[in-house]
C-alpha cells in the first residue's frame, strides 16, 4: 500500500519515522535482506503461540490484568504479532500500523497509559529473542543477524506507537477543548473568559450576551470592570483580586449561592410538612400537589449538594482510607435501593493498600456512579464492581452495568456540567461532572466505554500515596 493512498496525516507520520530510522543509525540491516526478513517473520508466526502463556504470566500480575481476560489478550496479541510479522517480511505492508493507529485513538489500547502497552510489548520481544537464541544456539552468525533485525524492527515500532499515542492524546485534548467550549456556551449561567494579567475579556457565552445586552464581538476587548454597574465595581474588583491570588473565585461563588439557597428551601420544606399535617389526607388533589412540591425541593437540594461538592477546596480532610471497605459500606447503604430496582450486584475486590483521600469525596464518587448505573437499567440488570492494584502505586475501580448504554456521539459530553441524557426531572447533569472534578483533584482519571443496548463500564484509576507506608 503506497503512502499516497493513505490519509495525509498518517502518510506524513510513516514518512517521518522511516526517514528518522534511516538517517539515525537505527537501520543496521539493509532493506534488501529479504531472505532475513522472511526468516524472522516466519519464526515470529511459528513461535508466538508457544510464547504467549509465559508472557502473560509475566505481564498479567504486574499490569493487574484479571486472569479472566487472559484468553482475549492472548488472541489479540497473536493477531498483532502476525500483522507485525507481515510488515517485517514486507515493509510496504503497513496493516499493523493502520491497526495500531486506530486503536490508540478509539480502541482497547487507548484506554491505558502508553507505558503499560509498551512495557508488555518489550517483555514479549524479550521472550522472542530468548527463543531465537535457543533455536540457533549452534549458529552464532544467524543468531546475531536475526536479533539485530528484531531489535531494529522493534525500535521502529516503538517510535510509531509513541507517536500514535501522542497524536491520540492531542486529538483527545482538541475534542475536550471543543466539548468544554460547547458546554460553556450552553451553560445556564453568564460566563466570561478574562485574561488574568490585563483583565480584558476575550470570550463570552450565549447567556452572557443575552444578559449583558452585547454581542460577543462587542464584549471582547472590554475590561471586566466596565461590564459592572459603577456601584458594584469595587466589589467585583475585590473578587477579581481574590481569584488572582487563590487561583479561583467562581467555586466560592457556587458555594455561596448554594448556602444561600439551602436556608429558604429548608423553610419551604418545613412549611410543606405543616400543610401536610393540616390536610391529613382530606384533600387528595392538594396532597398530590404537596408531594410534587416536596420532590422538586429534594431535587433542588440534591443540586445544591452537588454544587457544594463541586466547589469544595482540594486539600480538605485527607486520611488513610480503605477503598474496598468504603465501597462495601456504600453498597450496604444502597442495598434496598438496588433491590427495589431489580439490580443484582457482584463484586471482585482485589487486595489494595490504604489510600490517602477524603472519605466524603470518595463516597460521593461511589454513590454517583452506582446511582448512574441503576438509572441506566430501568428494567433491572447486573452491576459489577471490581477493584485492583495497578502497578505499585495506583488502584483501579471498574463499575460495569448491563443497561441501555450511551451512544458514541454522547460520550465526549457526559462529564460536562449540566449535560444529561435523562428525561426532565430525572437528572441534573452534575453527577458525572462532580465525579470528574473530584478525580482531577486527587490526580485520578476516569474513562468510559459503552455499547448501546449492552451496557457501560466506567474505569477509575487513582494514585495510592499510602502504598509504601502500608507495606
Amino acid at each position: 500500500m503506497s503512502h499516497g493512498a493513505l490519509d495525509p496525516s498518517l502518510a506524513r507520520h510513516l514518512a517521518r519515522i522511516e526517514a528518522y530510522v534511516r538517517h539515525s543509525g537505527l537501520q543496521p540491516v539493509p532493506p534488501g535482506r529479504t531472505d532475513l526478513r522472511r526468516a524472522l517473520a516466519a519464526f515470529m508466526e511459528m513461535r508466538t503461540p508457544a510464547l504467549l502463556d509465559a508472557w502473560l504470566e509475566d505481564v498479567g500480575p504486574v499490569l493487574a490484568i484479571p486472569e479472566a481476560d487472559w484468553p482475549e489478550i492472548k488472541a489479540d496479541q497473536t493477531a498483532a504479532v502476525i500483522r507485525w510479522a507481515r510488515h517485517v517480511a514486507d515493509p510496504s505492508n503497513i496493516e499493523t500500523y493502520l491497526f495500531l493507529r486506530a486503536h490508540t485513538r478509539r480502541g482497547f489500547i487507548g484506554r491505558f497509559p502508553a507505558s503499560r502497552f509498551l512495557a508488555a510489548q518489550m517483555r514479549f520481544v524479550d521472550h522472542l529473542a530468548d527463543d531465537i537464541r535457543r533455536e540457533y544456539a549452534g549458529d552464532p552468525q544467524r543468531t546475531a543477524e536475526l536479533l539485530s533485525l528484531l531489535r531494529q524492527e522493534f525500535q521502529a515500532r516503538v517510535l510509531h506507537i509513541t507517536d500514535f499515542f501522542v497524536e491520540a492524546r492531542e486529538e483527545e485534548l482538541l475534542e475536550q477543548e471543543a466539548s468544554y467550549r460547547r458546554a460553556i456556551d450552553r451553560a445556564p449561567a453568564c460566563i466570561l473568559m478574562v485574561d488574568a494579567a490585563s483583565g480584558i475579556v476575550f470570550g463570552a457565552n450565549q447567556v452572557a450576551e443575552r444578559l449583558l445586552g452585547y454581542g460577543r464581538t462587542m464584549l471582547v476587548g472590554r475590561t471586566l470592570g466596565e461590564l459592572h454597574p459603577p456601584s458594584d465595581r469595587a466589589h467585583a474588583a475585590a473578587l477579581w483580586q481574590v481569584a488572582l491570588e487563590r487561583g479561583h473565585a467562581s467555586g466560592l461563588l457556587a458555594a455561596g449561592i448554594a448556602h444561600e439557597l439551602r436556608n429558604p428551601l429548608a423553610i419551604v420544606m418545613n412549611a410543606l410538612y405543616d400543610l401536610r399535617q393540616i390536610l391529613d389526607g382530606q384533600n387528595p388533589e392538594a396532597a398530590e400537589d404537596l408531594r410534587i412540591a416536596e420532590e422538586e425541593i429534594e431535587r433542588a437540594q440534591a443540586i445544591i449538594k452537588n454544587l457544594l461538592e463541586f466547589s469544595r477546596e482540594s486539600g480538605a480532610e485527607l486520611e488513610r482510607l480503605d477503598v474496598n471497605d468504603l465501597l462495601s459500606r456504600t453498597l450496604q447503604l444502597m442495598q434496598k435501593h438496588l433491590q427495589n430496582n431489580g439490580v443484582r450486584v457482584t463484586t471482585e475486590l482485589g487486595p489494595i493498600p490504604p489510600c490517602l483521600a477524603n472519605v466524603n469525596a470518595m463516597r460521593q464518587i461511589f454513590l454517583n456512579l452506582i446511582t448512574n448505573a441503576v438509572q441506566a437499567m430501568p428494567e433491572g440488570g447486573e452491576l459489577m464492581l471490581r477493584t485492583a492494584l495497578v502497578g505499585e502505586n495506583r488502584i483501579r475501580l471498574d463499575v460495569r452495568d448491563t443497561g441501555v448504554g450511551i451512544p458514541r456521539e454522547h460520550l465526549q459530553d457526559i462529564f460536562n456540567p449540566f449535560y444529561t441524557t435523562k428525561a426532565p426531572g430525572q437528572g441534573t447533569g452534575l453527577g458525572l461532572s462532580v465525579v470528574h472534578s473530584i478525580l482531577q483533584r486527587y490526580q485520578g482519571e476516569i474513562q468510559v466505554t459503552s455499547e448501546v443496548g449492552a451496557g457501560t463500564t466506567f474505569t477509575i484509576e487513582l494514585p495510592c500515596q499510602c502504598h509504601f507506608e502500608a507495606d
